[in-house]
């Protein structure tokens, strides 16, 4: 190896290592963003089910009944009940978790346990946008085997 081609080595190895940390950086950050706007947990205000043209409003009666959602690095939970402990006139649980993949916008659950049997094993695509400590998820329910075919509108306050 000549001397022109060792100097041409020397100056070229610290900036393709260079370039290489500084893409090894830049996917760390964007996990750490990832985890900074997810991550957490989160209390359900609202949510809106849209079936053809007609919105039903559900799950708002916070007085009744609450859920709650929380996500870590790559899974995500949730739980819904009502507030009397089943002994109510309307009793119900419904919880479940997963994977969940998320770009920071696009947002994809694949659901893996649900109290909802029949539901497990679905994948759901959302979008997710955040308004300071809240989250809207919106997007498609869509399971012809179950007939369940809506677009979901949830609001959810960050608690933790």
């Amino acid at each position: 190896m000549n001397l022109k081609n060792q100097i041409l080595l020397i100056v070229a190895l610290p900036c393709i290592a260079l370039s290489c940390n500084n893409a090894v950086d830049k996917t760390k950050e964007n996990e750490t963003s990832k985890n900074k706007t997810l991550t957490g947990t989160y209390r359900l205000l609202e949510a809106k089910t849209i079936k053809g043209k007609d919105t039903v409003t559900a799950f708002t009666d916070t007085s009744k009944t609450e859920m709650f959602k929380m996500f870590n690095e790559d899974h995500f939970s949730f739980f819904n009940h009502d507030k009397e402990k089943g002994k109510g006139k309307e009793p119900h649980f419904i919880a479940g978790g997963g994977t969940y993949s998320f770009d920071g916008k696009k947002y994809q659950e694949r659901l893996q346990y649900c109290s909802l049997r029949d539901w497990e094993s679905k994948k759901f695509d959302f979008e997710l946008e955040f308004k300071g400590d809240t989250l809207v998820q919106h997007g498609e329910e869509n399971l012809p085997e179950l007939g369940v075919k809506h677009t979901i509108i949830e609001t959810y306050l960050k608690v933790k």
